[in-house]
């Protein structure tokens, strides 16, 4: 059989099953077992069990459920309460304060959870009230709680980062301190677009008028220590090479958990649901990837890695016209198809590509992920848009917020632009860090 007929019946096939409704993980996996049963006959089924247990062994995995349970115990820690208090504290009396506030601790839940629904849902039901309350424009408060959430898929320790890493076959810590430096221009854009609107029409976000005294501001400060605390045990002990990822979630775990107890929110009836949750979670993810890693070898067996290789090099086109057109589909797929579907679906095509071209694929991979966050606040199907919609007022219509996420999506496009014409913004940390390591 030809690679060419090959890649039209498992591309094809997987395609014509979502459409039929059957979940990823057996449409990857039942096109995969098919097209080798076909190909190589029924010896060729114990590619199954050895590629398997060869995925299941791979200890970067193990730093999944922990971050997962990180990300559902900051939900119920009280940390954001008292997050928000603090930024209440210092920013309110500035046109659009609260949102700027909300993206910085958008940021801190990224690198404290790993996951982008725990700052949604939390800012949803925290901030998003008192932001309508305040007067504050609809757009303005939902946009400031979908866009910045997407935050927790690029600043470490991301899961999509572990699980791309994983396909991609990079470097899970390279590409978790890639994550740092884009994390934080996107923010920086999303704040100065918050303040550029304030100043332009201060009644699109008011300053409140509750004043607190130096005193009381200092007093809140308190708030953030737990907080940097475990921004610290996970990023700071991968840094400096004391901890792997997955200890660094093991790390994280801990400080989360005595933050729980702190906040007197720990009982034995939080860690059942957050245990249950977990491994409902991390099972689901790994049914995917241990179909997606089949789908992937059986592919690379019959020739399709070289063939795509091949047929994008002998198409003659420029290096970063390729690099745009992957990018772009990417981004279609992200309208309708869930991320965690198109790193299984697409990585394993496009990093070999990539490499070849002679792009450093840690660089693409941060590309990747940020085409991931759009795909996240993209309508119609955009998760973010889901999250926050089941914790926002019943006045808020579905409609608000599909319009108040545009201009963010233009904020990633426009750090997306950055990134391409600056690869140091990317690679600066990763190079540091294996500086430091020799």
């Amino acid at each position: 059989m030809s690679i060419e007929l090959v890649t039209l019946i498992m591309f094809g096939g997987l395609i014509v099953c979502l459409l039929l409704g059957v979940p990823l993980a057996w449409s990857l996996g039942g096109v995969s077992v098919l097209v080798s049963f076909v190909l190589w006959g029924p010896g060729s089924l114990m590619m199954v069990v050895y590629n398997t247990f060869g995925c299941m062994w791979s200890i970067v995995l193990v730093a999944i459920p922990l971050f997962m349970a990180m990300g559902l115990l900051m939900e119920k820690s009280g940390i954001a309460e008292a997050l928000f208090e603090t930024i209440h504290r210092w920013s309110g009396s500035l046109r659009g304060g609260i949102a700027m506030g909300v993206v910085v601790i958008c940021v801190l839940f990224a690198a404290m959870t790993g996951v982008s629904a725990a700052a949604t849902l939390t800012m949803g039901v925290v901030a998003l009230p008192a932001m309508l309350k305040r007067g504050y424009d609809k757009g303005i408060a939902l946009g400031s709680i979908a866009g910045p959430g997407t935050l927790g898929i690029l600043i470490p320790p991301s899961i999509i980062s572990i699980l791309l890493a994983m396909v991609g076959n990079i470097s899970v810590g390279k590409l978790f301190m890639a994550g740092i430096g884009p994390g934080i221009l996107l923010a920086g854009l999303f704040i100065a677009y918050i303040g550029i609107r304030g100043w332009i029409n201060p009644n699109l976000c008011p300053a409140h008028p509750e004043k607190f005294t130096l005193k009381e501001k200092f007093a809140s400060l308190k708030m953030v220590i737990l907080p940097l605390l475990i921004v610290m045990s996970v990023l700071g002990s991968i840094f400096f090479g004391i901890a792997t990822p997955t200890e660094a979630g093991a790390l994280g775990v801990v400080a989360v958990l005595i933050s729980v107890a702190i906040h007197k929110r720990f009982n034995w009836k939080l860690i059942k649901e957050v245990t249950v949750e977990t491994f409902r979670i991390t099972g689901l993810t790994m049914w995917i990837f241990y179909g997606a890693m089949f789908f992937s070898a059986v592919y690379a067996r019959a020739g399709g890695a070289v063939f795509l290789g091949d047929l994008v090099m002998g198409a003659g086109m420029n290096r970063w016209l390729v690099l745009l057109s992957m990018m772009g589909l990417s981004f279609l797929m992200g309208m309708f198809v869930d991320p965690f579907a198109i790193i299984f679906i697409l990585a394993p095509i496009c990093f070999p590509i990539v490499k070849s071209l002679g792009f450093d694929p840690v660089w693409f991979g941060i590309l990747f992920v940020i085409n991931m966050q759009m795909g996240y606040v993209t309508p119609p199907f955009g998760y973010q848009l889901f999250y926050l919609k089941s914790v926002a007022p019943p006045e808020i219509s579905t409609s608000d917020i599909y319009k108040s996420v545009l201009p963010f999506i233009g904020i990633l496009v426009v750090g997306m632009g950055l990134l391409m014409l600056f690869p140091q913004i990317a690679l600066w940390l990763p190079e540091l860090m294996m500086r430091l390591a020799d």
